[in-house]
Formats: C-alpha cells, sequence, structure tokens
C-alpha cells in the first residue's frame, strides 16, 4: 500500500509518492517547524538531488500523517578531519573522519500506535557521501574506523537502539569518508526515503 509523504522544511511544502510503509497508518511527513532554538541560517532550497539543502545550526524535521510534529534534529558543528576519542582507535579505510555533533528531539506524537515505526535513528549507515567532483561514493561511511572513533559516551548510536518518543539526545557520528570536503547526506526511514538533507563542508 502506498502513502502519500509531504515533505517539508521550515516553511517548504512538497507532495510525494512515498514507498510502501511499513504499516497502513504509518503514513509521516516532514512539515514546517519552529525550532526551539532559531536557526540563524534556515534554508528551504533543495539541491538538484531533491534534498533540502542545510547550513550548519539550521533545524529539519518530521512530522507524522497529522501534521504532528515527530522529530526534531540539528547538526550543531561538522568537523572534517576530526581527532578520534575513543579508547581503541582504528585506522580509517576511507581515508578520512569526519564528526557531526546532533541534537535530536522527539515528541511523544512518535509512537505509533498501529504497530510502525515508533523510533528515530541516525547514525553513520543512513548517510552517504558525494565528492567534490559530483560523484557519489559508493563505499560504506560506517566502517569499523568510524564506530571505533568515538567513545561510547560520546556516540548517539553505540547502544545500537533508536530514539523513542519524548526523548532529548546530543551526541556524534563518526563518518569515514574519501575527502576531508564534499557533501553528506541523510536520509530517514521515517519518509520511506522520499528525500532528504545536505550539508556541504
Amino acid at each position: 500500500m502506498s502513502a502519500l509523504a509531504v515533505i517539508t522544511a521550515l516553511g517548504l511544502s512538497l507532495s510525494a509518492c512515498a514507498a510502501a510503509s511499513p504499516s497502513p497508518a504509518a503514513t509521516v511527513s516532514v512539515e514546517p517547524l519552529t525550532p526551539s532554538t532559531p536557526s540563524p541560517t534556515a534554508s528551504t532550497a533543495k539541491s538538484p538531488r531533491g534534498n533540502f539543502v542545510k547550513e550548519v545550526g539550521s533545524s529539519a524535521g518530521i512530522t507524522n500523517k497529522d501534521s504532528d510534529r515527530i522529530v526534531t534534529f540539528t547538526v550543531n558543528s561538522l568537523t572534517p578531519d576530526a581527532p578520534c576519542t575513543g579508547p581503541y582507535p582504528q585506522p580509517v579505510v576511507n581515508g578520512h573522519v569526519v564528526i557531526l555533533d546532533v541534537s535530536i528531539e522527539t515528541f511523544p506524537e512518535l509512537a505509533d500506535p498501529n504497530g510502525g515505526y515508533s523510533e528515530f535513528d541516525m547514525n553513520a549507515g543512513m548517510f552517504k557521501f558525494v565528492g567534490t567532483n559530483g560523484t557519489t561514493f559508493n563505499g560504506d561511511l560506517n566502517t569499523q574506523g568510524a564506530y571505533m572513533c568515538l567513545a561510547d559516551e560520546e556516540s548517539i548510536s553505540h547502544n545500537g537502539r533508536g530514539i523513542g518518543p519524548a526523548e532529548k539526545v546530543t551526541g556524534k557520528i563518526a563518518l569515514d569518508v574519501p575527502e576531508p570536503h564534499g557533501t553528506l547526506i541523510f536520509r530517514s526511514h521515517l519518509t520511506s526515503g522520499s528525500t532528504g538533507w545536505e550539508w556541504t563542508f
């Protein structure tokens, strides 16, 4: 069964046909948001890839089919060639470490009483990298070197669990990328991958 996902970020609205949802009632959208802390560089522009172009410090978010806000997230900083802080760092495979400092807030409406997704996840395996020449990298950004780069208490994904309803989380995500500069793309399972967000650094 197809679900209609309405994708917006900070005021822009777009209708798109999403892929099959995990349950008939699990339709989600990304709707206009009012960040708890206003972003100094809020943007509603879209890239040629169809993703919302974000600046570091600007918020993004997702709402459900009833236009209830269920998730907001902000990349607070993005640091290329960052030093690893984990107790057992390992060499990266692709050449460079990029560390994102991220704040995430979920709302009670994230809980799906019909058995669909009730968690939000943001981890290294959900990102893609586009090089400065415009070519999308085919390799894995979630290598052992990236995973071991951060101490457990710093990482938002080391426990292997998603973020449930009504939670606030701040932490880091390490990515193993082939260049110190480029574009990162994040897409969430909550929007069925119909669009995403990207940051150029």
